[in-house]
Parts: structure tokens; C-alpha cells; sequence
């Protein structure tokens, strides 16, 4: 069994120190993965297979302590695949440019991110509030919804869902759905150019630099909106 690899366990302390430490840890490809508020039985996003994927590909992998206990998965699971550990969410804002987590952010958590950060969730339209578009948009957050791709057969998300006997199953297949997305976001340069790579990943767009990107929650909120293509390239 893998030991768990502690990067920071103590209480988070926006200090030059932990950044100059950040800094020196912090590889150029990196990800995040936040334990869910509530439990959830297939809350995982990505199985370990697929961590050690990403870590073969060089990428650094970090993991909020008790991600593991939400699904399938232990937390010593990860951590034979290679990941690191830490006990603090603002540690994982600050370690990695993108952070996926099963339940919505919190407008705590939303609070500790950087800049321009990249976050993946699972997040139903009809749960978002003006208050909650307004705190990412301050940030000039990316935040990727699950809830919003699609096919042709309608939610992906729902459709895995009946394609799974376990929650182990549906670990599995929607970690395999999302891996060569998650891929992508960690590989590219700019969002612009994962969306050239992944063009699914426009479906699932909340909002992006400072600007609500999803017509059906903007016509509901009754807030303006800018589609993703005009937002990231001059179509004029």
C-alpha cells in the first residue's frame, strides 16, 4: 500500500512562505481533486487508473485527505496511483490551476481561488443563483458543469447513470468520460485552445473570464450572457 505523501497539514496561512513553497512544488501540469461536503456514492470523478494515467503523462495530482471515503475508491487507492495529499482545500486552489470536485463550490471555496481558475463540478442549472454567477464571475472563474453536456440521447450525465449496474460502474464510466476532457483542460495552454481540441468541452460552460457563457441559466436569471465562441475568438 502506497504512503500517503503530506504537502501541508496544517491550518491554511495565505503566507509568502507557503507561496514561495508552492512555487517550488508545483510542476507545470498540474490538477486537483476537493472531497465532496456530502457524501455521495460515486463521487470520484476520476479512478485511480486514471490518476496514474495523468502522473505518467507527468502530471502532478492533488487530493483533498478523504476524497477517497465519498466513493469507490479509498483514499490509499490514490495514493498507490501516486497522488499527493493534502488536508486543506485552499492548499488545492493554490497548488493547481484546475480543481474538480463531485458537489457545487462553495462561495468559500470560491473565495480561495485564484484568478482565472479553472473548476469542474457538477452543478444543475436550476441550483445556480445570481449571487453564486456573481462570485465566480469576480474571480473570472471557468467553472465546467457536468450537468450541462449532452448528446444526442440527451444529459450524459443521466445516461451513465442507466448504463451502471454499481457505483463502482458508474465511477468507472464517468471516469472515462471525463478523462480526455480532463486531459485536455490540464494539457492546453489557454481554455481557447482546449476548446479547438475538445469542442464538447463548450457544452459544458457555465462561465468564463468575468462573463456567463449558458443561455438557458442567463434567460433564467435574466442576465446578459456571451456565447463561448464570441468570448474567446473575434468572429467579426
Amino acid at each position: 500500500m502506497g504512503q500517503y505523501i503530506i504537502l501541508h497539514d496544517m491550518p491554511h496561512a495565505d503566507t509568502q512562505t507557503w507561496e514561495a513553497a508552492v512555487d517550488t512544488m508545483v510542476r507545470k501540469l498540474s490538477l486537483s481533486l476537493a472531497k465532496p461536503e456530502t457524501a455521495h456514492p460515486e463521487s470520484g470523478f476520476l479512478t485511480p487508473i486514471a490518476v496514474r494515467n495523468l502522473i505518467d503523462q507527468q502530471v502532478q495530482v492533488f487530493i483533498q485527505h478523504g476524497f477517497g471515503n465519498h466513493n469507490p475508491f479509498a483514499d490509499s487507492d490514490y495514493a498507490d496511483a501516486g497522488a499527493e495529499f493534502t488536508a486543506q482545500y485552499a492548499d488545492l486552489a493554490m497548488l493547481s490551476p484546475l480543481v474538480l470536485k463531485f458537489d457545487a463550490f462553495t462561495f468559500d471555496q470560491i473565495a480561495l481561488c485564484k484568478e482565472n481558475q479553472i473548476l469542474f463540478s457538477v452543478l444543475s442549472p436550476e441550483n445556480i443563483t445570481e449571487e453564486y454567477i456573481q462570485a465566480l464571475n469576480e474571480k473570472k472563474i471557468t467553472l465546467f458543469c457536468l450537468d450541462l453536456f449532452h448528446n444526442d440521447g440527451g444529459s450524459v450525465m443521466e445516461q451513465l447513470r442507466k448504463e451502471s449496474l454499481s457505483d463502482a460502474g458508474f465511477e468507472i464510466t464517468l471516469s472515462n468520460f471525463l478523462f480526455p476532457l480532463v486531459e485536455t483542460l490540464v494539457h492546453a495552454p489557454s481554455i481557447p485552445y482546449a476548446l479547438q481540441r475538445a469542442p464538447e468541452l463548450m457544452q459544458g460552460i457555465l462561465c468564463h473570464a468575468g462573463t456567463l457563457c449558458h443561455q438557458q441559466t442567463a434567460e433564467t436569471l435574466h442576465l446578459p450572457w456571451q456565447d463561448i465562441l464570441s468570448l474567446c475568438w473575434n468572429l467579426n
